[in-house]
């Protein structure tokens, strides 16, 4: 008997909005808001992983949201950190390397001290 991984069943949740959002096959802001839920509800548990998804997905969405007359762009960047995301290799320091860009370069987020930036 195997026990389920619940990371692994989210991040695959996540991962498969991501793709339709490059497949263009939903609208952008539609999976990243389930993308932001899915972070945001399991950030507690696995704060290396979703605490930073949960940001990066509140930001990209919150643009939509907050100034409507940028969708298009926003859209954009929705497209782009998704396909960025899907390109990745599995390998633990490319994660964090795409979450300390999107996160303090990408959407400005103010970088702790404590957070240096990936190599």
């Amino acid at each position: 008997m195997s026990q389920k991984d619940p990371l692994a069943d989210v991040q695959r949740r996540i991962e498969d909005d991501l793709r339709l959002i490059v497949a263009g096959e939903v609208d952008p802001y539609d999976a990243g808001w389930r993308i932001w839920g899915q972070a945001f509800g399991h950030a507690a548990e696995y704060p290396d992983i979703m605490w930073p998804t949960w940001l990066i997905w509140g930001a990209l969405t919150d643009r939509v949201e907050v100034r409507p007359e940028e969708t298009e762009q926003a859209y954009e960047a929705i497209r782009r950190a998704a396909r960025e995301w899907l390109l990745l290799p599995d390998d633990p320091s490319a994660q964090e390397a795409y979450f300390q860009r999107w996160v303090y370069e990408e959407l400005g987020y103010e970088r702790p001290e404590d957070a240096s930036p990936a190599s």
